[in-house]
């Protein structure tokens, strides 16, 4: 087992984890979440985002971008406003809908890692999540990287 490399175990717990975090999204009200709303959600919740941002955030054409944030919007997770600055921009908010989506999928994330708890005890999950953020940090001058798509 030791020979599988470190990141496919990594692709696979991943997708364990999303895999996981969909089908109870679904059960609990949300089965209308593409995997790319993610992204721009928990962009916009931590800074302002434009049409721009997203199509550079999710590395797809400005018309892409569009669409996705029109789909976001018809399924009330975000609304478009006037930017402050720029009479033709538009910047997202995150509407209610959006925000108790974060909530459950965070929810969710808990619900998740207590399993893995179960297996594994919670100190060694604690220990994963505190070597895995030391390891982010030193790679990424200190910071996280920003949550976005494989490219």
């Amino acid at each position: 087992m030791s020979s599988i490399p470190l990141a496919r175990l990594f692709a696979m717990g991943m997708n364990t984890l999303v895999t996981g975090l969909h089908a109870r999204l679904a059960e609990r009200g949300f089965p209308d979440v593409r995997p790319a709303f993610a992204f721009v959600l928990l962009a916009a919740r931590d800074r302002s985002l434009t049409g721009n941002d997203v199509a550079e955030l999710m590395g797809m054409t400005k018309q892409a971008a569009s669409k996705l944030i029109d789909a976001m919007e018809a399924e009330h997770f975000v609304s478009r406003k006037p930017h402050p600055a720029d009479a033709r921009a538009k910047v997202l908010q995150i509407a209610p809908r959006g925000r108790r989506l974060l909530a459950t999928a965070e929810s969710i994330y808990a619900e998740l890692e207590d399993e893995w708890a179960e297996v594994l005890g919670r100190a060694r999950v604690d220990a994963m999540r505190s070597d895995l953020t030391e390891v982010l940090l030193a790679t990424n001058d200190g910071a996280l990287p920003a949550i976005r798509p494989s490219r």
